[in-house]
């Protein structure tokens, strides 16, 4: 992919991300209930914040894994300098030797890179103070076993389900379904953390010093 390619996928990829987590995040916090008043939809509070930020973690995650990974590729291969090994987005022919040129692109890594990380931790931390009941039965688990890094088993094979924190010895009735136990802390912790070791060696790319005109991975194809 040419230097172009590489910009305009970063800038649209990272564009989604970001708008998913910001959107989670917003539900996360009960600005969903604000945003239906402002539109005149009726809107209520989700009852099921766990479920939000399980699957903006998993699915963010993918999102930034994505993104991230456009961004090392342009940051091995394009720029002998931090600011000019960041895509220019938005403002062709940007300058990025410049003050202001440097100040823009800091601004896009905050954005592209800083905002989808902590949306990212966000969700996680939501749905890890979630309940976990097993569904139509009353086996109810505590401790260690409510961590979506490994979940329990179901002990009569109905489905797993992640339901509101606290709500006691309710049947379990409600609630979004978990993947299997071992595809659970696969997505929800396997793709933020592939997310984070691209992410830091994007970084440490995008500061490393090495002679003009080197770059480093494989050779540019156009």
């Amino acid at each position: 992919m040419t230097k172009a390619h590489l910009t305009q996928l970063w800038q649209w990829l990272s564009v989604v991300c970001v708008l998913f987590l910001v959107a989670s995040v917003v539900s996360l916090q009960g600005g969903s209930e604000f945003l239906g008043s402002l539109f005149g939809d009726k809107v209520g509070v989700d009852d099921n914040m766990p479920a939000t930020g399980y699957f903006g973690a998993i699915v963010g995650g993918g999102l930034f894994v994505l993104s991230s990974s456009v961004f090392l590729l342009h940051a091995r291969r394009h720029g002998d300098h931090w600011h000019a090994r960041i895509p220019v987005v938005w403002l062709d022919g940007l300058d990025t030797a410049t003050r202001e040129g440097k100040i823009f692109q800091i601004c896009v890594l905050v954005i592209f890179v800083l905002v989808p990380v902590a949306g990212v931790m966000c969700c996680m931390a939501e749905a890890e103070s979630g309940d976990i009941c097993e569904q139509d039965t009353r086996y109810f688990y505590e401790g260690s076993e409510t961590m979506l890094l490994w979940a329990p088993v179901a002990k009569e094979g109905n489905q797993m389900r992640l339901r509101q924190a606290g709500t006691g010895a309710e049947p379990c009735l409600s609630g979004v379904e978990l993947f299997p136990r071992s595809l659970t802390p696969l997505t929800f912790y396997g793709l933020p953390l592939a997310a984070g070791v691209i992410t830091t060696m994007a970084l440490i790319s995008l500061f490393s010093r090495r002679k003009t005109g080197q770059s480093d991975g494989f050779p540019e194809v156009t």
